[in-house]
């Protein structure tokens, strides 16, 4: 089997509503026997379990008068988004296969979380099948692991998601700008911007105070928020100087550092402290220096203050593992700890899979053991004191510690804000039992507090989208969409009208976003003119943050390829269908009917349809789509262009400026829009 093309279409689209979508023609160079598939599934499923649950696909004989081609293309594509669903959540399916043209070529439609992904697991899959054909497989595990690490890289981020989620939830539109986790919630000028669990509230100052444990130190104590008094040193003599003045134990931890990588907890000799600098000198990024800072009894929580409330609290763990008497440390690592499903090496686990890394190497050598070492039975060794958090503490959170958390982030400057505070008992008051915060961080995990090994996971990324958008707003402007039989069809009562709307929104004070054959503009500035009748040019006037509504003409063939630019719109301008003669979506394999069923779809269910010299197959499916629906008198005296850009300005509520104001570029009042069409 070999790839012969494939491409990325937005949500939403003709395949699908809610999700993004990898359309890829795939040519089948040699189809196997029916025998020989049947037991291809046999061992894929062998392998990868997995198939049969997401996929509902027993491994049955395939009979002998099958289609081949068909159905071994069916397999590879179940196997391509099993991969790509074992990889990265949630769930993705295989909507379409369909034929191709071309000999023993055949079209597979999968849901996609990022088309990066989607295309590495297809092409996974067909390893797999080729293998499948001649032999059993081996551990899929290596695989998994390089497809979850590619998905850390490619997709949107856990934490990320929380807040996509949660601002889904509530009607506000998303959208990914660039290849990172930058994320755009809302449209044009009632848009916010995030990136993982930053804001663009979020300080640049206050971020970079956040990175400097010492800095953020100085300024928490100035602020009355008590703090292990520390200092900083580059080499281990300074450190043990500094451990002497400070009073044993210490800790011994990173400058800049972050998920508890080089932090030595209760130092109490040279030898250790000696130990542990190099190795915290090395996770940090600035200069090699390492804090020296006195040890707080008790265990860390991560206190975590949204808008300067605190909305969650997970409570650190100390890891160990129990000796049986058989198995080595390392053994016991695996099978007691790793063995977490909470646990993995995706950035989506809560906690990561535990390395016998110089951190752990360190502890256990404190302990005594190494990694080979073979415990006694009952007997505990400890692996790492930090860098855990599994239970959650929000309902148990004592009112003074969390005032000091919130202190603590108003202090930094922050608006999302990971507080790490050491206390015996997170229900007690900080001053019976000399708690203190250690740490301030910039952009904390939430999967922690969402998603905890213990206790009721918190709404975190809905807490984010509440303090960014206040209740009822959904973050959305206005938006058209206009689709005629063609870019520039003459005659077509579409063609024409975005310009005319936007020039209405202009008149009425608005300033619009505008893609159409024309170009693009934003108000009354023109950014280009070349035509622009596809979905990523009226998708990337979404992002100006000027706009407060948005007017874009779409040819039917690039919605057919592509998607359409917002997953809903106020009004929907509708001209001719292309003739099924001259399909301009017949390349995409995707009948003009979908076109337009994907399109009414995207209609709000107040919105309104405008229909321009519709046929009948078109009014039908408005008709029946339950929005309001309104046609173009064809017997109207005006330029149809001009009565459907009208009716779509009173779609708009713009009615009364349109009146007021006159027509753009003419001194003439304009007639009521409602005269110029009637309602079905």
């Amino acid at each position: 089997m070999e790839i012969c093309a494939g491409r990325h279409l937005l949500a939403p689209n003709v395949w699908a509503r809610e999700s993004e979508v990898y359309d890829v023609t795939v040519r089948i160079l040699a189809t196997p026997a029916p025998a020989a598939i049947s037991v291809a599934a046999a061992r894929i499923d062998a392998a990868l379990p997995q198939r049969r649950g997401l996929c509902g696909q027993e491994v049955r004989a395939v009979p002998a008068d099958s289609d081949g081609v068909t159905v071994w293309a069916r397999l590879l594509g179940e196997v391509a988004v099993t991969l790509q669903t074992a990889a990265r959540k949630p769930v993705t399916r295989l909507l379409r296969v369909l034929p191709a043209a071309g000999t023993n070529t055949v079209r597979l439609v999968l849901q996609a979380h990022d088309p990066r992904l989607a295309a590495a697991c297809l092409r996974e899959a067909i390893g797999l099948l080729d293998r499948a054909v001649v032999t059993e497989l081996p551990d899929l595990a290596p695989l998994l692991d390089r497809l979850t690490l590619l998905a850390d890289d490619v997709c949107v981020g856990p934490s990320t998601m929380l807040i996509v989620d949660a601002a889904a939830a509530r009607g506000i539109p998303w959208r990914r700008l660039g290849g990172e986790c930058l994320v755009q919630l809302g449209q044009g000028r009632r848009q916010h911007r995030i990136w993982t669990a930053e804001t663009d509230r979020t300080s640049a100052i206050a971020e970079g105070i956040s990175r400097d444990k010492q800095l953020t130190k100085q300024l928490l104590a100035a602020a009355g928020v008590p703090v292990p008094v520390g200092r900083t040193v580059t080499t281990a003599a300074e450190a043990w100087e500094a451990a002497q003045s400070i009073g044993l134990p210490v800790v011994v931890k990173p400058l800049d550092a972050n998920h508890g990588r080089g932090v030595f907890l209760d130092l109490s000799s040279r030898e250790e402290i000696e130990r542990a600098v190099p190795v915290a000198a090395e996770e940090g990024r600035r200069e090699r220096t390492v804090v020296v800072e006195e040890f707080v009894p008790g265990l860390e929580h991560r206190l975590l203050v949204i808008g300067g409330r605190m909305v969650a609290c997970a409570k650190g763990e100390h890891i160990h593992v129990t000796g049986d008497g058989r198995h080595t440390v390392a053994e016991l690592i695996d099978l007691q700890i790793n063995s977490d499903s909470r646990r993995g090496i995706s950035e989506a686990m809560p906690n990561k899979t535990v390395k016998l890394d110089a951190t752990v190497l360190a502890q256990l050598a404190r302990a005594g053991a190494t990694p080979e070492t073979v415990p006694g039975a009952g007997s505990r060794v400890l692996v790492n004191q930090i860098g855990t958090h599994g239970i959650d503490a929000t309902a148990h959170v004592h009112p003074d510690m969390a005032a000091m958390a919130e202190r603590a982030a108003r202090a930094v400057g922050l608006d999302i804000a990971g507080i790490d505070l050491i206390a015996r008992d997170i229900a007690r008051p900080p001053q019976e039992q000399g708690a203190k915060v250690c740490e301030v961080n910039a952009g904390p995990q939430l999967m922690i507090h969402a998603n905890p090994s213990q206790g009721p996971g918190q709404p975190v990324g809905r807490a984010i989208v509440d303090e960014l958008f206040t209740p009822g707003d959904d973050g959305r402007i206005p938006v058209v969409f206009v689709a005629g039989r063609g870019t520039g069809a003459e005659g077509d009562a579409a063609s024409g009208a975005a310009a005319l709307l936007a020039g209405f929104l202009r008149a009425a004070g608005r300033t619009p976003g505008l893609a159409c054959a024309a170009g693009r503009s934003i108000g009354q500035l023109q950014c280009s003119t070349a035509p622009a009748v596809n979905p990523d040019a009226a998708r990337d006037l979404l992002v100006s943050p000027e706009i407060d509504a948005m007017v874009c003409e779409l040819d039917w063939h690039a919605v057919a390829v592509r998607g359409l630019p917002a997953d809903r719109c106020d009004v929907l301008v509708l001209g001719r269908m292309p003739a099924p003669q001259a399909d301009v979506t017949a390349a995409a394999g995707v009948p003009p009917l979908a076109v337009f069923a994907a399109l009414v779809e995207s209609v709000a269910a107040t919105g309104t349809i405008v229909l321009a010299e519709a046929d009948d197959a078109c009014m039908r499916l408005a008709a029946d789509s339950g929005r309001q629906v309104v046609v173009v008198d064809p017997a109207g005296q005006e330029d149809p262009a001009r009565r459907a850009a009208m009716l779509a300005a009173a779609a708009l509520g713009l009615a009364s400026e349109t009146s007021r104001r006159g027509a753009p570029g003419s001194s003439a009042p304009s007639p009521s829009p409602a005269a110029h069409g009637g309602r079905i």
